[in-house]
């Protein structure tokens, strides 16, 4: 099947492939690398298969604890990065602003959830994100970003919202 990113957890891309989308972005560190990896194959025209043959183990987050302040401010720097630089130009815009009120919400239940550390990352993250924005303008000049975005609403819409688990396309 035909998926649109695959987890860096289990990934074979050809080395041909990933040295010619210019390979991890240094900018990320321990998270959404391989999304980002992902999303710029598509754009040079690669597609991506997931196949249920398979079966690997791995043991998720241990290079940081879902406590760590700093994996939610890795999160959600390296999530906006990856929307900023691969997002075609007609999505970009609404698809952002969307996401600053989604991660103002996720800041506010940070705090009432009494973890102001979580709330501190939300924004130092974003802040990191608009001092960026000038390095990220140039690796999205590189990348030449075209539209791929397959539904019209975010997985938050449909987790949060629809209350699906699952989303197959």
């Amino acid at each position: 099947r035909s998926v649109f990113w695959t987890t860096g957890a289990c990934m074979f891309i050809k080395k041909k492939v990933f040295y010619e989308v210019g390979q991890f972005d240094a900018d990320y560190f321990a998270h959404q690398e391989e999304i980002d990896l992902c999303w710029r194959a598509q754009h040079k025209g690669y597609q991506l298969w997931y196949t249920h043959n398979s079966c690997v183990y791995h043991l998720g987050g241990s290079t940081l604890s879902n406590a760590n302040p700093f994996k939610t401010y890795l999160n959600f720097r390296n999530s906006l990065f990856t929307l900023f630089k691969n997002l075609g130009a007609k999505e970009r815009a609404m698809v952002l602003l969307i996401r600053l009120i989604l991660d103002g919400i996720a800041g506010l239940l940070f705090l009432f959830q009494g973890k102001p550390l979580h709330t501190l990352s939300v924004l130092r993250a974003h802040f990191n994100f608009y001092l960026s924005l000038s390095s990220l303008a140039v690796k999205r000049r590189e990348i030449r970003p075209t539209a791929i975005i397959r539904s019209p609403f975010s997985i938050v819409f449909h987790h949060f919202v629809l209350g699906r688990k699952k989303i197959v396309k």
